[in-house]
């Protein structure tokens, strides 16, 4: 509201209330398979999630997880984000988890095979709801 005024002479009812642009929000990342879960892997404050930050700081922990709950008994899908289809982060399976499933043999838009998307984000949200 414009006022000739000070703030304190304008009833409160009539100011603007500001409030923060964006919500708070965390990144977090976590592999899930049949029956089992991995631990979830917080994202830093701010970072922006790059091939090198992906590569470095995120995907060994992600396949540990799978070695500690399967051995060596699983097939590493990924789902479209740009740093998991990179040239780097392929050749990095390549060398450190032989079965995966490389960018070129995705399947399209699969809701069967994007578990985090199409049940737990779901699963979580009507448990907090409910």
């Amino acid at each position: 509201m414009w006022s000739k005024g000070k703030k304190s002479q304008v009833t409160s009812s009539h100011l603007l209330v500001e409030r923060a642009k964006f919500a708070p929000h965390i990144m977090v990342l976590a592999g899930v398979c049949f029956e089992r879960k991995g631990w979830l892997h917080f994202v830093e404050d701010k970072a922006k999630v790059n091939v090198e930050y992906y590569m470095d700081n995120l995907l060994p922990k992600l396949v540990e997880d799978c070695h500690d709950l399967l051995g060596d008994d699983f097939i590493f899908q990924q789902d479209g984000a740009p740093a998991h289809g990179a040239k780097t982060t392929q050749e990095w399976f390549g060398q450190h988890c032989p079965n995966f499933i490389d960018k070129d043999s995705w399947p399209p838009n699969s809701n069967d095979l994007n578990l985090i998307d199409y049940h737990v984000w779901g699963a979580m949200l009507e448990e907090l709801t409910s």
